[in-house]
């Protein structure tokens, strides 16, 4: 019923939209994204079931498609690129929807699904305890703890209105779903790695949360953990830039930015594309991940985080986006997130610990967080 639906819907131009439910019943390899403050929602689609896996960033240099690159290098999780052997902006005529058609559904039928285990509130308290413990001793700085949180119930026949209300509800965001294999990913996440505008690169430095409120854009409110958290940040990305040699970069902030109900912090970074075009793949792999999503010392706090948390991060605070699409990187870490699995949603949040850390209060950070997708799926609920 619903095929026939799609293709009534399809005999004349139709919203890009229209085509996801189909592309998700299919299995087919494909992405859907919103860029941050745009309008149109591209949809890219590979026609075979032979992904290509990104030993080396070197390779995007002559390659077209979405990225997606997982939280850390040294597990069984894989970078891919998804081929865009069909790119659909806003609307699909029915020519395109009838080539989409003709894409063969893959041979597996995707048992092999890996669910994360909830993070209760206290589990969580006692990683943050011992988090502490550790950086009293002078072990780290600064550790980022996740947690995940699990939304019962089937969820696929409405990722459809999910990826709508995300766009509605953030605008700012770079909205994005994707799948392949046995991964479906969809989320909202305010936090740009690297991206490309006209001959500028530029990254930030995001860290620090609150809720929305007039009083909290006012900087000066924001407590010392919470500045001193992002200043670990800046400081991390202007040590990568001086290690690159980057030293025309224009900084500006930190200032306050809005991410739909919530303010964060952050400091933006430009700098020319010529600086770094040479090396840009080996800027990324240096870049991340940030202490923005691991800690610093760096290593030593990606060792500590795989030992703690009991969930695999797979492709939370990974990164993600289009590359060569329209001659441009977009790149952006992958935050405010949530893996789709078929009777469950599995939402991933996290927050920095430091010296200054209240684990009540990083605990309520996290359900703060956690809201950015909730508020959506509660609507759908």
């Amino acid at each position: 019923m619903k095929q026939r639906l799609m293709e009534k819907v399809c005999n004349t131009t139709c919203s890009v939209l229209e085509v996801l439910p189909f592309c998700l019943k299919k299995r087919l390899i494909f992405s859907i994204y919103r860029l941050p403050a745009q309008k149109d929602i591209t949809c890219i689609i590979q026609k075979d079931h032979h992904l290509k896996e990104l030993n080396d960033l070197d390779e995007i240099a002559n390659e077209d498609g979405f990225l997606i690159a997982p939280f850390s290098k040294n597990t069984s999780d894989k970078s891919y690129l998804i081929r865009p052997d069909i790119i659909l902006t806003n609307t699909i005529t029915p020519k395109q929807y009838k080539s989409i058609q003709s894409v063969p559904a893959p041979h597996c039928n995707g048992s092999g699904q890996i669910s994360p285990e909830e993070t209760g509130k206290s589990d969580y308290l006692y990683q943050i305890k011992k988090t502490l413990r550790e950086i009293e001793n002078g072990e780290y700085d600064k550790v980022v703890l996740s947690r995940v949180k699990i939304v019962r119930g089937a969820f696929t026949n409405h990722l459809k209105r999910i990826f709508e209300l995300l766009c509605e509800s953030y605008p700012n965001a770079f909205v994005y779903l994707f799948r392949f294999k046995d991964h479906c990913w969809i989320g909202a996440t305010p936090e740009p790695l690297i991206c490309t505008k006209e001959d500028k690169l530029y990254t930030v430095s995001l860290a620090g949360t609150r809720p929305y409120s007039e009083s909290n854009m006012n900087i000066s409110n924001w407590n010392h953990k919470e500045l001193n958290e992002q200043e670990y940040v800046t400081k991390n990305i202007e040590n990568v830039l001086d290690e690159y040699q980057v030293s025309n970069y224009q900084k500006k902030g930190p200032y306050t930015k809005k991410a739909g109900k919530l303010i964060h912090l952050r400091t933006d970074f430009n700098f020319t594309f010529d600086t770094v075009s040479d090396k840009l793949s080996s800027l990324i792999d240096a870049l991340h991940p940030t202490s923005a999503i691991c800690g610093m010392p760096m290593e030593k706090s990606l060792g500590f985080i795989k030992g703690i948390e009991k969930h695999n991060r797979e492709y939370y605070t990974g990164y993600l986006g289009p590359v060569g699409i329209d001659d441009r990187l977009q790149l952006y870490v992958n935050l405010r997130c949530m893996k789709v699995l078929d009777h469950k949603l599995a939402l991933y949040v996290g927050g920095g610990i430091t010296d200054e850390s209240v684990p009540e209060d990083e605990w309520e950070e996290t359900e703060i967080k956690a809201e950015t997708l909730l508020s959506v799926v509660q609507q759908i609920q």
